[in-house]
């Protein structure tokens, strides 16, 4: 009984480090809180550790917030790494308000957890990040979020590696497992009194809810949720490498996405897109509902020409056109370093990065009888005798600047054509306006000027192809 105890728990915590990829001589922190789970974890592995060569650190937080009871779990910790011989690093947690709501107290502490591990595993070098997490944490979580409407992403609840360093070995031992194992071992641990508090929605999941679905209406139920979970992450994980590759290809410079073949993605695609983009752009999907990723989604395909929704957080989702991008509280809607102005020398030969526009420009010098029209406005063709007094310059745009369309009578206001033509606020200052002997001869994509044109006379051309550079 005792070997079958301990082969379960052994077996498949060495099983999950193998698929999480942990290499020989790996440095392994193990979160822990002096509870069964992460003290069987941190037993498990320790057996594990000769075998594989690892490397193993403990950290415990106190969050101070249970009196004696959080002291007396330190010190339960602090006996047992030294008994075992681990490096244990242990933090005092400040600020924690146990009188605020129990949901957002328990978000608050897992806020104060991550830091904690992820500051521990800077100090220390470790490359992976151990927590606790077992079969039926998973099972209760599962149900927990699909009772609050959670779509793929939530429903595929914890994953056994990841996000960044964090691994979970224990996703397939259950909770009598696991107590199994310890009681095998004769190990102690110690009991948090607020694992018992039916103010705390998993605690009366765990407790009330699922055992009584199980007894009454689905045996078997916890099983089946941490079959989904499973089946929900490899559908979500494929949705992801989707999504990823569909916003790889809407990116545009200074960080918009360019959204008007968004509406031809598959539904499922959609909003995972945009999770994915708002996980760059703000760090992390705190605080953001589905309710928020249906309103950007709806925004994207039905917005107008300048519409913006507010999220938490000081955010702003603004869709200006065909184009959408996330604008973080305080920042500047022209992006970094608007304003500040350049001038670049274009060479009659060869490229040249302009890399404050985020353009490059290829130029070469023909023959007349060589060329051939350009087949649209990324490329213009210039009359070499014309601008031999000078080079092409692009530079910034400027308040004022005006232009003689080709083709056009009189000037037009090189604002209103950024506006006809549909560039975003965000872009104008940073548009590379294209001058020859200080007049204004083309913006590239978007106008030619009539200024240095091709005509039947002329003998040289100098052609210039621009393009965006990636940011």
């Amino acid at each position: 009984m005792v070997r079958d105890a301990e082969s379960i728990v052994l077996g498949a915590v060495e099983a999950a480090l193998v698929r999480a990829g942990i290499r020989r001589g790996a440095s392994i922190l193990i979160g822990l809180s002096g509870g069964a789970d992460s003290v069987a974890l941190t037993c498990a592995i320790l057996e594990l550790r000769e075998r594989l060569r690892l490397r193993i650190a403990a950290a415990h937080l106190n969050h101070r917030i249970r009196g004696v009871e959080s002291d007396r779990d330190e010190a339960f910790v602090r006996a047992m790494c030294a008994r075992l011989g681990v490096e244990l690093i242990v933090e005092r947690a400040e600020g924690l308000d146990a009188s605020i709501s129990s949901a957002n107290f328990e978000e608050r502490a897992r806020e104060v957890r991550r830091d904690f591990l992820g500051r521990v595993a800077d100090r220390v070098g470790a490359d992976y990040v151990a927590l606790g997490h077992h079969r039926d944490d998973q099972a209760e979580t599962v149900l927990m979020r699909l009772m609050r409407g959670a779509g793929a992403a939530g429903m595929a609840a914890m994953a056994e590696h990841g996000p960044g360093r964090l691994i979970r070995p224990m996703l397939s031992i259950s909770r009598a497992e696991i107590r199994g194992y310890l009681d095998a071992r004769a190990t102690a641990f110690v009991e948090d009194s607020t694992n018992s508090s039916r103010d705390i929605l998993r605690n009366r999941i765990r407790a009330e809810l699922l055992p009584m679905l199980e007894r009454e209406y689905a045996p078997g139920l916890g099983g089946r949720l941490v079959e989904v979970a499973a089946e929900m992450r490899s559908l979500d994980e494929l949705v992801a490498a989707i999504a990823a590759r569909e916003l790889d290809a809407m990116r545009r410079r200074g960080g918009a996405l360019e959204v008007s073949g968004f509406s031809g993605l598959n539904p499922a695609v959609q909003p995972v897109a945009i999770r994915l983009f708002l996980s760059e752009r703000m760090g992390s999907l705190r605080r953001i509902s589905r309710a928020h990723i249906e309103a950007m989604r709806q925004l994207i395909l039905e917005g107008g020409s300048s519409d913006s929704i507010d999220l938490p957080g000081g955010w702003r989702a603004e869709r200006e056109y065909n184009f959408f991008q996330l604008i973080e509280a305080g920042a500047d809607r022209k992006g970094s370093g608007a304003g500040a102005g350049f001038s670049v020398a274009i060479a009659a030969d060869g490229i040249t990065v302009v890399e404050a526009a985020g353009f490059k420009f290829e130029a070469s010098t023909i023959a007349a009888g060589d060329a051939s029209m350009p087949d649209g406005l990324s490329v213009a063709m210039f009359d070499a005798a014309k601008i031999a007094d000078g080079p092409l310059v692009a530079r910034n745009f400027m308040k004022g600047d005006r232009m003689h369309p080709m083709g056009m009578r009189g000037t037009r206001k090189v604002h209103d054509v950024f506006v006809d033509r549909k560039l975003p606020r965000a872009r104008r200052e940073r548009f590379p306006v294209v001058t020859v002997g200080g007049e204004i001869a083309w913006l590239p994509g978007l106008a030619r000027a009539d200024c240095a044109l091709v005509t039947k006379a002329t003998e040289t051309v100098l052609r210039v192809e621009a393009s965006e550079i990636a940011a």
